[in-house]
């Protein structure tokens, strides 16, 4: 039941001006009394002390052992209550996963409207998920039918960043592994969301990169001041502000772009673009929608999450100079045959394997399946959620030994293995991108990551591009370490690896246009040797004329000392 306020603005003008900080501590203690005045018969796991007043130290209890606490919990009961950062949550063991999963009770888009403010001003990117079907539209049909077209853009971008930002040195060198790949899967993504005319913006990019970490900050900041006054307090927390100034200045770059495209297409000279940008527009129909809101909502949705799964991933296989060997071996075998195909990406599956291990082991966070409980839930064992609470599901079946053996080893070959199947359902269930009460990397249920397709090819074709050109290892004296913060787990952000420049054993990109002088031989299939390159049209060789053609194959080396430059 939702509570006025019955002071009258004749009461509040007799008020003495000194005693308004006073009236407002008293306001805000009687609206947490009352929104807190239901009570529930489920156990608190780190209530407050006899002597604690507040809730500040168990707030400190969670953030340092989330972990602890969550397990002490399911051992004591299937469903209990935990004070966290963020409030009051209720959790769920991992058992009733399957239960809950598509219960019509339980409301993503309004966590999100609690958690992050969709509908306050500088949220608009989390306002457009929420409210609207539009980024969801976008991820479950468009981006996810549009898959294999993309595998090419995001290999060309791969080589790109990798050109750019990773060199071509063949000396030992350290870097910071986390933020080079920030930027890498900022760009990446970027290409396949707004094409090539913004993708390497470098504004557009660090808006892209700097706005999920200032909406969550900001979120964070609201999240300790009483609902009712946040919408005034967005208007003058610097951290809320930097993030409306973000989303203003993403407009600005999206905007004239969008109205570019519009006006050559009412003009009859439209051009029908491959990119998040136009599905959009085609999702839309023509309704209004913020364009550059739904572009930031697509990106904090993704890149971040992206991010720390290929960082861990890169941490976790620096250091074991034989998996690397078997996976060079794979993507030699694999693209060599296949071309960036769909199915290529599907045959990786030492790869594939390799991800979702260290996926399990550390995951984004140790509980999903965020929701609010619009009405009362009963479970199947007569437990009840109230109406109203706010509840997660523990992923601790990520880590059981009845589930997985030795499961707080690295197996990189585990999944591969599981895959190793007659029984389709269960090869199915090893891969990356199927999640389950037992591997909630991507969630689960209804809501489950749309994106993790996307992802999966993101993150392969990027170790794709690192593994054959580049020999890594972790940095001496670097022991990473994962960052804790209650439920929330992240890559070491400060650990090194030390990388040198190899000769790649196959051509990954594709080039804008290539002067070949060619001729074909039959070597285990149809292959192209290059007999000499050049950007001369001309030729006066014995060979036939040199042909100009998009670079979509894949070209073997051969050992020779071949030299390719792109024509731009």
């Amino acid at each position: 039941m939702a509570h006025e306020s019955t002071m009258s603005p004749e009461i509040l003008s007799h008020i003495h001006p000194a005693a308004g900080p006073m009236v407002l501590i008293l306001l805000s203690v009687i609206f947490i009394f009352l929104t807190s005045s239901r009570k529930s018969n489920l156990p608190f796991i780190n209530a407050r002390g006899t002597w604690e007043f507040g809730k500040g130290r168990a707030r400190a209890r969670y953030m340092k052992d989330a972990a602890t606490l969550i397990k002490n919990g399911l051992n004591k009961a299937g469903v209990f209550r935990i004070i966290t950062d963020a409030g009051t949550r209720t959790m769920l063991s991992p058992k009733y996963a399957d239960e809950i999963r598509s219960l019509p009770q339980l409301s993503l888009s309004d966590n999100l409207k609690t958690e992050l403010h969709a509908d306050l001003p500088g949220f608009e990117p989390f306002g457009i998920v929420a409210n609207h079907t539009i980024v969801q539209d976008l991820v479950r049909i468009k981006i996810t039918q549009n898959l294999a077209s993309s595998l090419m853009p995001l290999s060309t971008e791969a080589t790109h960043v990798l050109e750019t930002q990773w060199g071509d040195s063949t000396e030992w060198r350290d870097m910071q592994v986390k933020p080079t790949v920030l930027k890498m899967v900022a760009q990446l993504s970027s290409r396949v969301f707004l094409g090539e005319k913004i993708c390497r913006n470098p504004e557009w990019l660090d808006i892209t990169i700097n706005y999920t970490l200032s909406a969550f900050s900001a979120a964070q900041e609201l999240r300790l001041l009483p609902e009712f006054v946040r919408a005034i307090a967005v208007r003058y927390l610097p951290g809320s502000r930097k993030a409306q100034s973000q989303v203003k200045q993403a407009r600005k770059i999206i905007n004239p772009v969008l109205k570019e495209r519009r006006d050559a297409e009412r003009a009859g000279k439209g051009v029908k673009y491959h990119d998040a940008l136009q599905w959009l527009e085609d999702i839309a129909k023509g309704d209004k929608y913020d364009p550059a809101a739904a572009q930031l909502g697509l990106s904090a949705a993704a890149i971040h999450t992206t991010t720390d799964l290929l960082t861990q991933t890169l941490l976790d296989i620096c250091g074991r100079d034989e998996l690397i060997r078997e996976l060079r071996e794979e993507i030699i075998s694999v693209v060599q045959e296949n071309g960036w195909k769909k199915q290529t990406l599907y045959k990786l599956k030492l790869m594939d394997s390799v991800i979702k291990e260290c996926q399990r082991l550390k995951p984004m966070a140790i509980a999903f399946m965020a929701r609010v409980v619009r009405e009362d839930v009963v479970l199947s064992d007569g437990i009840v959620i109230p109406k109203g609470d706010k509840m997660l599901v523990s992923c601790d079946r990520m880590w059981d030994e009845t589930i997985y053996p030795d499961p707080l080893k690295f197996d990189p070959y585990r999944f591969a293995k599981l895959r190793q199947t007659d029984n389709p359902k269960n090869e199915a269930a090893a891969q990356l991108v199927s999640p389950s009460p037992e591997h909630m990397g991507f969630g689960f249920g209804q809501h489950a990551c749309p994106g993790r397709f996307f992802v999966a090819n993101e993150i392969k074709i990027s170790l794709c591009h690192i593994l054959l050109k580049y020999d890594v290892k972790l940095a001496d004296g670097c022991v990473p370490k994962v960052q804790a913060f209650g439920m929330r787990r992240a890559a070491d952000p400060m650990a090194k690896i030390s990388i040198r420049r190899r000769q790649e054993e196959i051509i990954l990109c594709r080039r804008k246009a290539i002067a070949v002088n060619w001729y074909i031989t039959q070597h285990d299939g149809l292959l192209i040797r290059l007999a000499g390159l050049g950007e001369n049209k001309s030729s006066t060789s014995d060979y036939p004329p040199p042909l100009i053609f998009q670079w979509d194959s894949i070209v073997i080396l051969n050992s020779q000392p071949w030299s390719i430059r792109s024509i731009t």
